[in-house]
């Protein structure tokens, strides 16, 4: 019985510890315009690596599922900001900037700055690359770099680093549904390991909704 609740506690931290660093796509680079908002959620399977070394052996992989929403407004018509919520604990806000492209353009591409946290023990800062085909209105195709840096509380451990990034296709227009795959080494500086996901989600304007119920008034 001992054992048994040794190998959960090893369980639940390594989902707390390697995956509070939140690295689901859906994300485009066109911006959402002044005073518009948006709702994303999607379902995620994640698979990350054992990253207590070689010691158990049968924990080589962990694999998961969880539910994450993310909200987010535009500023400005270059400007969003949001937050992020997910079912294993992850808490975070961004802010995404567009640096080529309009509303209407065929490419778009634009940087940010994420920060996350779990529970207040671990914390992350990353910054994505997001660039962004339409080969039309009903079609956007996502690619999109990215660098994390994690850090718990405990001053013996010296943090990791996230290098990889997403990948994925979206369909519709202010509805839209699709998926996204993401590929990330970690420790890239020492042994790289490897984490891999797998999403499905939908993207919802609210101010289009928001629109169509005063028109219905």
């Amino acid at each position: 019985m001992k054992t048994q609740l040794n190998h959960l506690c090893i369980i639940f931290s390594i989902i707390l510890f390697s995956s509070c660093a939140s690295i689901s796509g859906f994300e485009e680079a066109r911006s959402l315009g002044e005073g518009n908002s948006e709702l994303i959620v999607s379902g995620n399977y994640t698979r990350i690596p054992d990253l207590f070394g070689d010691e158990l052996d049968i924990f080589n992989n962990i694999s998961f599922f969880n539910v994450e929403a993310n909200y987010k407004y535009g500023i400005n018509d270059k400007l969003d900001i949001g937050i992020k919520a997910s079912s294993n604990v992850n808490l975070g806000g961004f802010i995404k900037y567009q640096l080529i492209g309009n509303e209407l353009s065929k490419f778009a591409l634009g940087t940010g700055l994420e920060i996350g946290t779990v529970y207040g023990l671990t914390y992350n800062i990353g910054v994505p690359i997001y660039t962004t085909f339409y080969p039309n209105e009903n079609i956007a195709i996502n690619l999109s770099p990215r660098i994390i840096y994690q850090q718990t509380l405990d001053p013996e451990n010296s943090g990791r680093t996230y290098l990889g990034g997403n990948f994925g296709v979206l369909f519709g227009t202010t509805k839209k549904f699709g998926i996204d795959i993401g590929y990330y080494d970690i420790d890239i500086w020492n042994e790289n390991r490897t984490l891999i996901t797998f999403g499905i989600g939908g993207k919802f304007r609210l101010d289009d909704l928001s629109n169509k119920n005063k028109i219905g008034d």
